[in-house]
């Protein structure tokens, strides 16, 4: 196996469309990812930030076979598992590959800019100042928010003009993240992850528009759970690869 990462745990994902290794310790993938790139309904020329052990990257090669993503990774050991992930589920090198990078820095903001018609990420969301941190150095660096603007700005240097970034945020943080995208995105969907009905939001899936005048759209989101907890008949759907997040 080609990561340095020895304890992994091998699962069969999206009604066994994807099977993927993951750490058994540290940031392990959740729903939120997935229906993040449920959330991507087209592109030629894609990159992701903060690939982890490959989740988004696989699924949209898989969704999108004839189109090209690339996966920016600053930790070693994920970028070979990445590349293991890649091998595991036959995705061609044509259409998808990860480089070790860090999207902050100055040689990764200078080259390749204005390339891409889609930039996908799941950033850091929780605050430091608001929630207990955890003991887990990797769970730290994919959880815990620092400068969330440096994304951003590393976003709108990668995208072509009126390309689109597609991410997810706590929904506590619309008020900054609005402040943050004007004045140079627009056409902004904010569509809300609700944990069961009649509860409040805590995640949204945010669409955006580089350089694009037109405001802000808050969609009916979607409901993940029943009242038993169980997952809702269109949150399994997508979770089962037979359904997708329309934004567009």
């Amino acid at each position: 196996m080609a990561s340095n990462l020895l304890d992994l745990t091998k699962n069969n994902i999206l009604n066994g469309n994807i099977s993927l290794y993951q750490p058994k310790k540290g940031f392990r993938i959740g729903v939120d990812s997935i229906l993040l790139a449920s959330s991507v309904n087209n592109y030629s020329n894609c990159i992701e930030f903060g690939t982890g052990s490959g989740i988004i990257l696989i699924y949209l090669s898989k969704k999108f076979p004839n189109s090209k993503i690339l996966g920016i990774e600053k930790n070693l050991d994920l970028v070979n598992l990445v590349k293991t992930n890649l091998k595991e589920n036959e995705i061609a090198n044509g259409s998808a590959e990860v480089i070790q990078y860090d999207i902050n820095d100055s040689i990764f903001l200078k080259n390749n800019n204005n390339e891409y018609d889609r930039v996908i990420m799941n950033p850091p969301y929780f605050s430091p100042n608001k929630v207990i941190l955890s003991r887990d150095v990797s769970k730290i660096s994919a959880r815990y928010e620092n400068d969330i603007n440096s994304w951003f700005t590393a976003a709108y240097k990668k995208l072509k003009n009126k390309g689109c970034l597609n991410f997810i945020f706590r929904t506590e943080s619309l008020d900054l993240i609005l402040s943050l995208l004007y004045p140079k995105w627009g056409d902004i969907k904010i569509f809300p992850l609700w944990p069961k009905k009649n509860i409040k939001s805590k995640l949204m899936i945010i669409q955006a528009k580089k350089n694009v005048k037109s405001g802000v759209q808050i969609l009916p989101g979607l409901i993940l759970h029943n009242n038993d907890g169980s997952y809702t008949k269109a949150c399994n759907n997508i979770l089962s690869f037979k359904s997708f997040i329309e934004l567009s």
